[in-house]
């Protein structure tokens, strides 16, 4: 495909990652693998640090990204997911019987403690868990409603989490592909999720 590029970054997790299914009870499972979107807010929250964004601009960058996506697969190198749920004791934001919670006053009725699903990624091997991904864009010039950036390695790089703030990755390796083919919708064994063209979206 002419004008498209790809990116392939191998990353290694800490642990594993927490991305709960949303739309479920406070009690929900994790992904067995991190979805797209968090590889996407992954990479859009280093470039809106970069450009200087808040939280609110900052989703015009995945925006951004999204419309140029092409396609986006993933393999694991060495590790299989394990799920589950553990007790979490976390601040409780309500309204009970017209009164605000956290309240200092009331500290008992101002946690909760619900499961939550997370994703531990075991190891195969004597070495980090890892995972393989590759992005195709439609080119690096990436434009936003204010702002305009192009997308380089050095933004693959520099990813620290996928999924919550406690799922820490670091990037181990990073490389570009010029001329991307789309004859085969895979990449050494990656499974490729294919975006519709810029045409099919209108």
């Amino acid at each position: 495909m002419k004008d498209a590029i790809a990116y392939v970054m191998d990353v290694e997790f800490v642990w594993g990652f927490q991305c709960r299914v949303a739309g479920m009870s406070k009690t929900s499972p994790s992904f067995l693998y991190p979805p797209p979107t968090t590889v996407l807010g992954a990479l859009s929250n280093v470039i809106s640090r970069e450009l200087g964004l808040g939280e609110a601009d900052g989703t015009l960058v995945m925006s951004s990204l999204s419309k140029n996506l092409l396609a986006i697969g993933w393999r694991p190198i060495n590790s299989v997911p394990i799920k589950y749920e553990d007790i979490n004791r976390i601040i409780s934001v309500k309204i009970t019987s017209g009164r605000l919670y956290p309240d200092p006053s009331d500290l008992g009725r101002s946690f909760d403690s619900p499961a939550r699903g997370k994703t531990i990624l075991s190891s195969l091997d004597d070495d980090s868990p890892k995972i393989r991904w590759v992005l195709v864009f439609s080119g690096e010039e990436m434009k936003t409603e204010n702002y305009d950036f192009e997308l380089k390695k050095k933004h693959f790089w520099r990813i620290s989490r996928i999924g919550s703030k406690e799922s820490l990755v670091s990037v181990s390796n990073v490389w570009k592909i010029d001329e991307v083919n789309f004859k085969f919708p895979s990449y050494r064994g990656c499974l490729l999720y294919t975006s519709p063209s810029p045409r099919d979206r209108g």
